[in-house]
């Protein structure tokens, strides 16, 4: 990490030698100088200290009006003021003019209270390093340039949405989007807020399945210098920072349980600690959280808490695949055209009959961002017959979208995607494979025991699943990552499932 830089201005050249050794010792980076004109000249040439130690008596120039110039010219640099006398008046002008802390030093440059100081400049640093992650964070949240007007559907099942979105966009109860991936969930969950009370204040997305458990919890509620290992200084987290705002929880599924219950005790008393405090901090955030995965099937196998999900689905909201949304697909392909050509400087060049056909028959696994994706590619390389061979190939590849088999029967897609819809089937167009899949095992009561159809349907899932599962990774000779994202699956849900369906790697 780079350490801080500060500068000392004192006119005592002895004493600022000594505060210029004492502190390069403990790891700081320091300059000394002899007057404030010195150190505005510095100013003028190089990049800005983080903090300076400022004399307050000085010949010329004295510490105030330098540190009313420094405030001036660089309002980010943290000040602290250094006197030889306490005198109320001059800390009170000091710290009106944006001095952060005052030490008084003693006659004897040997007696001066390092320990004071040291708590000023961390203090300082502190300061420093939390104005500069805010910055970050404001950065984040304004770098959308996606989320601005998203392109909506003129279907039925996306006025459903909408008029959901209408009806608990200015209400501040939880809401859970499900979906599968790549439907919109973060769209809608920016639309949300963008109609709601809060849309002046900050919208703050976290993805769950991105970082393990220690640093998830760092990301969320932030934490204290020394916490653990390598936390040289505080942080800001995503709560405290969305405070009066939104905070978006992406794959809330994937959250690890012990963060379970943090996460259930905010939503309950509207408060939090950071990692190596015991302070309470007092927040007042709206909570979205989306998820591909089945929330209650995941309660039942108890990696779920029932009593947070509860919590968060006050509202749900189901964002249907795009497959299930044919007549959003020529004008999402029309939107993102216009969007990418005028991004990359392309002309808007439009799709021929053929391949608006191939757009409209093809199952769109990967949903919005799948189709968003290959026009990006589309508009850059202006290939039409490259996107239509694309096609094909992943409509043939992808196990859950396969043909009907031989018999007419067709293949039960694995639940870790939402099937295509279709008629309800009747019992005999299911029976007979299901009763395959249970002569494969013995019945839990005994062989001679009939077997129940709730067992026989988890096994033909079961079963389904391995297959999906098995043919994803052949396809990518073991790339567990590009399989995972074939399947529409987070790669920790991947490695779950192997594990369940016992699929090993061949050297494993």
């Amino acid at each position: 990490m780079t350490p801080a830089r500060l500068a000392v201005v004192d006119d005592d050249p002895a004493f600022s030698q000594y505060l210029a050794t004492v502190l390069g010792s403990r790891g700081y980076e320091v300059t000394a100088y002899t007057s404030g004109a010195d150190l505005l000249r510095a100013l003028v040439r190089g990049p800005a200290p983080d903090v300076v130690l400022l004399d307050v008596l000085m010949p010329g120039m004295d510490g105030l009006e330098t540190l009313r110039a420094i405030r001036t010219a660089h309002p980010g640099v943290q000040v602290i003021m250094l006197s030889g006398t306490q005198v109320p008046a001059t800390i009170v002008d000091a710290v009106r003019l944006g001095a952060v802390d005052y030490v008084v030093k003693p006659d004897d440059p040997e007696g001066f209270g390092e320990a004071a100081l040291e708590a000023a400049i961390r203090g300082a640093v502190e300061k420093v390093t939390l104005t500069g992650e805010i910055a970050r964070l404001r950065a984040q949240v304004a770098d959308d340039p996606d989320g601005a007007q998203p392109c909506w559907g003129s279907g039925a099942a996306m006025r459903q949405v909408l008029t959901m979105i209408e009806r608990v966009a200015d209400s501040d109860v939880s809401v859970l989007i499900s979906g599968e991936s790549g439907v919109g969930k973060e769209v809608i969950a920016r639309e949300l807020h963008r109609r709601s009370m809060r849309r002046t204040h900050n919208f703050v997305k976290v993805n769950c399945a991105a970082l393990p458990t220690e640093l998830l919890e760092s990301e969320l509620f932030g934490h204290e210098r020394g916490a653990f290992t390598g936390a040289q200084n505080a942080r800001v987290g995503k709560f405290e920072f969305a405070n009066d705002g939104t905070i978006m929880l992406d794959e809330i599924g994937e959250m690890p349980q012990p963060l379970q219950a943090k996460l259930l005790h905010v939503l309950q008393d509207r408060e939090f600690t950071r990692l190596g405090s015991n302070r309470p901090i007092a927040v007042d955030v709206r909570v979205i959280a989306a998820t591909n995965r089945d929330m209650e099937q995941m309660i039942r196998a108890g990696q779920f808490r029932e009593d947070l999900y509860y919590r968060l689905q006050v509202i749900e909201i189901r964002v249907p695949p795009l497959r299930e949304r044919r007549d959003e697909i020529v004008p999402l392909v029309e939107f993102f055209l216009v969007k990418y050509a005028a991004r990359y400087g392309r002309p808007a060049a439009k799709p021929s009959a053929r391949l608006r056909e191939a757009f409209l028959n093809y199952p769109w696994p990967g949903n919005v961002r799948e189709l968003e994706n290959v026009l990006k590619r589309f508009v850059i390389l202006q290939d039409e017959d490259m996107v239509l061979a694309e096609l094909q190939r992943a409509k043939l590849a992808d196990p859950v979208f396969a043909p009907a088999a031989p018999n007419g029967v067709r293949a039960m897609p694995p639940p870790l995607r939402e099937p295509p819809v279709e008629r309800a089937p009747a019992f005999d167009d299911v029976a007979a494979p299901l009763a395959d899949v249970a002569a494969d095992a013995p019945s839990p009561e005994g062989d001679s025991a009939p077997s129940k159809l709730p067992e026989l349907a988890r096994r033909a899932a079961l079963s389904a699943e391995r297959e999906a599962i098995q043919q994803a990774l052949d396809r990518f000779r073991w790339n567990r990552r590009k399989a995972a994202q074939l399947l529409g699956v987070s790669y920790k849900t991947l490695l779950n499932k192997m594990k369940e369906c016992g699929i090993s790697a061949p050297n494993e």
